[in-house]
């Protein structure tokens, strides 16, 4: 009998419009460079060591920085390309062992391979569509496209010690001038997201993006709809979740 076939892990995202590109692209960028360089001054600063999803192209920024503040970095790892790897934002990156980090470092997506994380986060329980709610730094379903505030997996959509990260976080970045680049990620993380997954293929779509990435195969849809706190500027219009309502033309006179 012939193995069941598997696509390549992937993620591919799109925009709602090229003004939305325009504007959110580089605040993304700024955003993940933030992340990368606070994770090596927060462990400067004597916050014990930590684990970092590092873009290849900002190694060499990266280990400058930590040079200067003499902090070790090990273990550099190229992420594994699967499934659970891209739903952890880690496809494509460098896993990096940040200060005194113990290794190796436990992944517990890894678990159920079966399962895509989202949805056992979810804490489903025999249906097919579920609303979640919680705390900004605890949501994942961002991570593939590398905005997340860390790259181990939270507890919950509600998990307590993500929203700690997070509210740390914030505060490293008003230390360091980070403090734009973080409210961007902030904002990102607290929008409207919808999340869906059939046959191997989840789609997650934003008021200005969405993406695709491969998933462990459903023979059904599931769906997760986190509601957010504010649309963005620039959110596109349409008649769903997660959408801005359409504008209402004005009736004409008679």
């Amino acid at each position: 009998m012939m193995a069941a076939w598997t696509p390549p892990a992937f993620c591919r995202s799109s925009w709602a419009s090229e003004s939305a590109r325009a504007l959110w692209e580089p605040r993304f960028r700024a955003a993940r460079t933030a992340c990368e360089d606070l994770a090596v001054l927060q462990v400067a600063e004597g916050a014990g060591g930590r684990v970092a999803v590092i873009r290849p192209a900002s190694l060499a920024r990266v280990t400058r920085l930590a040079a200067d503040h003499g902090v070790a970095l090990r273990s550099l790892d190229a992420a594994p390309a699967t499934a659970h790897a891209v739903a952890a934002g880690r496809l494509g990156r460098l896993l990096v062992a940040i200060g005194d980090t113990a290794l190796p470092i436990p992944d517990p997506i890894e678990d159920r391979a079966e399962v895509d994380p989202v949805w056992r986060l979810a804490g489903v329980a025999g249906a097919a569509t579920v609303s979640v709610a919680g705390d900004w730094a605890a949501n994942p379903l961002l991570a593939p496209v590398g905005l997340v505030v860390q790259p181990l997996w939270p507890g919950g959509f509600d998990c307590p010690d993500a929203a700690a990260r997070g509210a740390a976080l914030v505060a490293a970045a008003g230390r360091h001038g980070r403090e734009e680049a973080i409210g961007w990620l902030h904002a990102a993380l607290s929008w409207p997201v919808a999340w869906s997954a059939l046959h191997g293929i989840a789609e997650v779509k934003t008021p200005v993006f969405r993406f695709i990435r491969t998933t462990p195969p459903t023979p059904g849809v599931l769906a997760v709809r986190r509601e957010g706190a504010a649309m963005p500027e620039g959110a596109a219009r349409g008649l769903g979740f997660p959408f801005a309502a359409p504008r209402l033309s004005a009736p004409r006179a008679a």
